[in-house]
């Protein structure tokens, strides 16, 4: 017995096989770089990071999601907590974190992938705090001070506006959004309806 099938339920069928390829082959979005053409190559001056001082930075999310990665150019002796505080001003101001760890003897181009940080749509900082006895520095990606980030000497923030000093290098990667396993079920369901009209009415007009 041969089986034929409506053009439309063809045509359902391979979107969804599309949809399910282009999510199993889907990889983070990046939504802030700091770094320049090459990672290897951080050609921005150094910003010192010694106890006692803080480096924040300023990124936002057009969408909620989940941090997939965290790439930064920390260095030094010691240990930093690397996190992220909401943002609701020009400068950090005093917060809980909502996400934070604690890098050992961190090295340049510290990859962090954290788990489970999710965050909603809005304005975040990035920011480094010393450690005790943490000697180095936060190197940036270029020259071109291409953000906005601030710096701290205790408990007063600074933000920087320098024609010679970038913004610290740092790469965020959100994960990619991947439909909810319901979401799939809902669209196949409505794929196999809407073949399945298309093939009673193939039926009635034959019929007719």
């Amino acid at each position: 017995m041969q089986f034929h099938t409506h053009p439309l339920a063809r045509a359902v069928a391979a979107l969804l096989l599309a949809g399910l390829t282009a999510q199993a082959g889907a990889t983070g979005v990046v939504v802030h770089d700091s770094y320049g053409p090459d990672i290897n190559q951080l050609n921005g001056w150094p910003t010192p990071l010694f106890e006692g001082q803080d480096i924040a930075i300023a990124f936002s999310l057009a969408n909620a999601g989940t941090l997939e990665s965290i790439l930064t150019s920390v260095d030094g002796v010691g240990s930093v907590t690397l996190g992220i505080l909401p943002r609701s001003a020009a400068l950090p101001v005093a917060a809980g974190w909502l996400y934070s760890t604690q890098l050992t003897d961190p090295f340049a181009n510290t990859l962090l992938t954290p788990n489970g940080w999710t965050l909603a749509a809005g304005n975040y900082w990035l920011v480094a705090v010393a450690g005790t006895g943490f000697s180095g520095q936060w190197q940036s990606g270029t020259d071109s001070p291409n953000g906005a980030w601030a710096y701290s000497a205790g408990s007063t923030w600074t933000a920087v506006d320098s024609p010679f000093t970038g913004m610290p290098a740092a790469r965020i990667t959100m994960a990619a959004a991947v439909p909810e396993p319901g979401t799939w079920g809902l669209m196949l369901a409505g794929g196999l309806l809407v073949a399945a009209a298309a093939r009673r009415a193939r039926q009635s007009s034959t019929q007719g």
